[in-house]
Parts: structure tokens; C-alpha cells; sequence
């Protein structure tokens, strides 16, 4: 026990040391999942929330993520309670509220008196430790600390090492929970679309004649402003947007709120339906209504993969084997450099390939929950 974790037991946890006993799980009645990175990685982790419902079925199990990613999880049917707090670098907020914000969150945490925490991730990340640690659980599980951050290792006192190379991120989840003997034969993804999501989706391609199955092509237009490796030029997604337009069952856009204008000039002239979504809930709703999504890598991609949608993925340098879409049929374009290497050409022929493969209607997912309840 090093002076520094004795320092932080006594401040946070109110004792010097910090040995929890072995494991019981029949001393488990409530559990708290830490996952406060992207949209991806929390849909990652939704098969392994299912899991811990199987496991500890009368459990009081809460999760906490950023806001960026609260609506990937909320909905989720082996949630209890959803926390949620603002990340500084997201400059939704600025950093002493967004510290404070965090540290409201953290208040009702502990005041939950979790018996076991779990932070799902590849690698040790202090924030996410950080928080696991003050949620001041019994047991806390998460990928233990190397190199620098090893002086912060005392965060996890059930830490567990780094899973091998080539696992998919769900199956790094779960090489973490195997650590506790959780594990299930299912590992689907799982998403939530509210009936008013829904709803508005329909209605929407109602009106645009693009409401019968097997349904339209979902076009989303990403511009990665951090990512220059996933910018595909805009001229590409014009090209490709203008060849589908004409085709038996139709072609719908959609793309982040934020970039409602430049999409709009991406296709002046072409006479094809937008989706302006407000949440990414009525994104998530209309990609369950397409007959296949084409977009970029990323959340997107991860969501259409949760609502069970085929999908043809532009992709760029992102390892394929950690990140794939999961679960679903897919075409991957690209993958050995930038985006901007992939045409137009090579994107249509791989959708082709894809809806050759397909039945007719395609099947909705078993594992998404389009349009029940709120």
C-alpha cells in the first residue's frame, strides 16, 4: 500500500486500507456500471448489461456515462437508474460546472452504497477509474493500471489485465466480467427507440412515399472535423446520394443536427428527403425504418448495428476486428487509409452485394425496442 493510496482511502473512503474480502456475489445487491467514453463504446457494452441482469436478477444495477452518450443507454431494460454528467473537453459546459455537475452525481452515487462496481474499457483511464473509486463500492472491477498510471491502480481493488489483441470491444466486456464468472450465450446489442421517436420517423417517411417495406437506404453524411482519416469529400456523398435516388425503394439522408446546413449544400439540386433529427433518439428510430444504412464509422454505425440494420461502412484506419459492426450483415469499404480513397463507385457495389444478401422484406431486429413505451 503506497502513502498516496492510504492518503486517498482516508479522504474518500474514510478508512487507511482497502482489502474488500474475496468476491461473493451472493453479497451483490446493488451494481454500478461505469462507461464514460463514446456513443460506440457504450453500445458495446449493452450485451454485458444484460448479462449482469441475467446474473443478479433481483439487483439494483445503475450505470453512469457522459452526456454525449446518456441516450445510447437510457431505455436500457437492465437498467434501474441512468446517471449522466457533462465532460469539460465537450465544452457543453464550462469546466467548474461541468466539475460541479460531477460531482452531484457522485454525491447520489455513494449515497447508493454500491456493493460492486464495474468500469468496462480496454485500458486503465483515470477519469473512469476515478469515478468507479468514489463511488466508494465494495468491489471495484476495471482493467488494472500500467506504466504512469500505475500510482492510481488503488482504484480498482479487483483489477483484472488487459484483454488480448483482436477481441471485439463487446468481447472485451465481457473478458472483464469473466473476471466475476459472469458470461451469457447471448451477446446482442440492445437499443431503446421511444414510441415518439418512432413515430415521428414514420410519419416522416410517410410523407416522403418511403413508408413501405422493405423501407428506404439511409444515407448518413458525417464530417469528422477530428478525424481527417473519416472525412469523405463532400462531392463523393453528393455522387452517391444522386446514384440512389433513382432506385426502387428510395434513399433518405440524415446527419448530425449540427451540420444541417452544410448538407443541405452537399445536395442542392437533388430532389431527395433529409432527416433533421433532434436526439439521437429519432436518429436511432428513423436507421430502424432503412432497408440499409451506409455511413461512416463510429456511433452511427454502432446504433444501425443495435436496431439490426444492414450496413455498408466507409472506413478508415480504426482497427476492424475491435470495432466491427456487431451482430449485423456488413460490407466494409476502406480500412487501409483515409476515407477519401474509397469512390462512390466502390460504396454502390458494395451496397448491391449487401442487399443481394438480404431476405425480402428485411427482418427487424430481435434485440431493438422500436417504438413501445416512452
Amino acid at each position: 500500500m503506497s502513502l498516496l493510496s492510504s492518503l486517498y482511502n482516508l479522504a474518500v473512503l474514510g478508512r487507511l486500507g482497502d482489502d474488500p474480502g474475496p468476491f461473493d456475489p451472493a453479497q451483490v445487491k446493488k451494481i454500478l456500471v461505469v462507461r464514460n467514453d463514446n456513443i460506440g463504446d457504450v453500445i458495446c457494452t449493452t450485451p454485458a448489461l444484460d448479462a449482469l441482469r441475467q446474473a443478479f436478477p433481483q439487483a439494483y444495477i445503475a450505470a453512469v456515462v457522459c452526456t454525449l452518450a446518456e441516450e445510447a443507454l437510457s431505455g436500457h431494460r437492465a437498467l434501474d437508474r441512468l446517471w449522466a454528467y457533462p465532460k469539460a473537453k465537450h465544452k457543453q459546459h464550462g469546466a467548474l460546472k461541468s466539475l460541479a455537475l460531477l460531482g452531484q452525481v457522485l454525491r447520489q452515487v455513494r449515497q447508493e452504497r454500491f456493493d460492486l462496481v464495474i468500469a468496462p474499457r480496454v485500458s486503465f483511464s483515470t477519469s473512469q477509474g476515478w469515478i468507479a473509486y468514489a463511488s466508494a463500492a465494495r468491489w471495484r472491477l476495471g482493467v488494472a493500471a500500467q506504466g504512469k498510471r500505475a500510482r492510481w491502480g488503488f482504484y480498482y481493488n479487483l483489477p483484472a489485465p488487459q484483454p488480448g489483441p483482436g477481441l471485439h470491444e463487446v468481447e472485451r466486456c465481457f473478458h472483464l466480467l469473466s473476471h466475476i464468472r459472469v458470461d451469457s450465450p447471448d451477446k446482442r446489442l440492445y437499443l431503446k427507440v421511444p414510441q415518439a421517436a418512432a413515430l415521428r420517423a414514420r410519419e416522416f417517411l410517410a410523407g416522403h412515399g418511403l413508408d413501405q417495406k422493405p423501407g428506404p437506404v439511409v444515407v448518413n453524411i458525417t464530417r469528422w472535423a477530428y478525424r481527417p482519416d473519416r472525412l469523405w469529400p463532400a462531392e463523393n456523398y453528393r455522387a452517391l446520394v444522386e446514384a440512389l435516388a433513382g432506385r426502387p425503394g428510395g434513399v433518405v439522408v440524415t446527419h448530425a443536427p449540427a451540420d444541417e446546413q452544410w448538407v443541405l449544400q452537399v445536395l442542392d439540386g437533388l430532389a431527395v428527403p433529409v432527416y433533421w433529427s433532434q436526439s439521437l433518439k429519432e436518429f436511432a428510430a428513423l436507421l430502424a425504418r432503412g432497408r440499409a444504412v451506409l455511413t461512416a464509422e463510429g456511433g452511427p454505425m454502432h446504433l444501425a448495428a443495435a436496431l439490426g440494420r444492414p450496413l455498408v461502412v466507409l472506413w478508415g484506419r480504426t482497427p476492424i476486428e475491435v470495432w466491427h459492426p456487431w451482430g449485423v450483415d456488413h460490407r466494409i469499404v476502406g480500412g487501409h487509409g483515409p476515407v477519401s480513397q474509397v469512390s462512390p463507385a466502390q460504396m454502390l457495389a458494395a451496397l448491391e452485394d449487401l442487399l443481394a444478401a438480404q431476405p425480402a422484406p428485411a427482418g427487424r431486429a430481435a434485440q431493438s425496442d422500436v417504438g413501445s413505451g416512452s
